[in-house]
């Protein structure tokens, strides 16, 4: 059974996010069984709109403060990024498994995060940096290749941006926000209308591949509701509470 993302808590940045990496998912699940139309073709248009408007938002952030930080930000992703592929590639095999653990999680959010729309490489980054200290085995990793400096500078970087954007006042964007508000209403109920498709093909037992594409949207939306909730200061027990309560 589908497990829904927690809409009402997500900003924009997060619904670009959740979006990109669900319609991934489904590009990569469809096949000539399964087409997944019209919904495919739904949620692709939906989401060219939404990436639209979450440009036209980031153009509000150009002062000079801000592309400054965006800039340290960009080269201290890089440098933590190469820095583990580096690892990746050492002859020791402790430090090499911990360089490709850490890069392969990067490599999860998609290639050129920062390329991406400066309010979603934030959204990608507050998920790696709660992904790797909320899992054992990743801190362990990062350990290993003696890599927490080089986190510990792209989280600063990424701090300094966070707050030029909110001394320049970007917690009112206008116009822009209410459009970005319509598009987010708009790409959730396609997503509404398809979970529910998906939670019937999965009881008709139709094709396995149905059933595949949930767990891996479930995955999705639980590390967005815990990124959402832990941004919200509650407890893991908390996001368990909630996430039932909706259900």
């Amino acid at each position: 059974m589908i497990k829904y993302p927690l809409f009402y808590r997500m900003r924009i940045a997060e619904y670009l996010t959740f979006t990109a990496r669900v319609y991934s998912l489904i590009t990569n699940a469809a096949t000539d069984s399964v087409t997944l139309e019209p919904f495919k073709s739904r949620i692709e248009k939906s989401k060219g709109r939404l990436e639209e408007s979450g440009k036209k938002v980031n153009t509000q952030l150009l002062t000079v403060n801000v592309t400054e930080c965006d800039s340290r930000r960009d080269q201290a992703m890089i440098a933590f990024a190469t820095f583990a592929e580096a690892c990746s590639k050492r002859l020791n095999p402790v430090v090499s498994e911990a360089g490709k653990a850490i890069l392969n999680e990067i490599e999860s959010y998609g290639s050129g995060i920062t390329r991406r729309p400066m309010l979603e490489e934030s959204a990608i980054l507050t998920a790696l940096f709660a992904k790797i200290k909320n899992s054992p085995f990743l801190s362990g990793c990062l350990q290993n290749m003696l890599g927490e400096p080089w986190l510990e500078e792209l989280e600063k970087s990424e701090q300094e941006f966070t707050e030029a954007v909110e001394a320049r006042g970007n917690a009112k964007l206008d116009r822009n926000e209410e459009i970005g508000g319509e598009m987010c209403k708009e790409i959730r109920k396609e997503f509404e209308t398809f979970f529910k498709y998906l939670d019937v093909m999965c009881d008709l037992n139709t094709d396995a591949a149905y059933g595949k594409l949930v767990k891996e949207i479930n995955i999705v939306s639980e590390e967005t509701n815990a990124l959402l909730l832990q941004r919200a200061g509650r407890s893991a027990k908390d996001v368990v509470e909630e996430i039932s309560a909706g259900e």
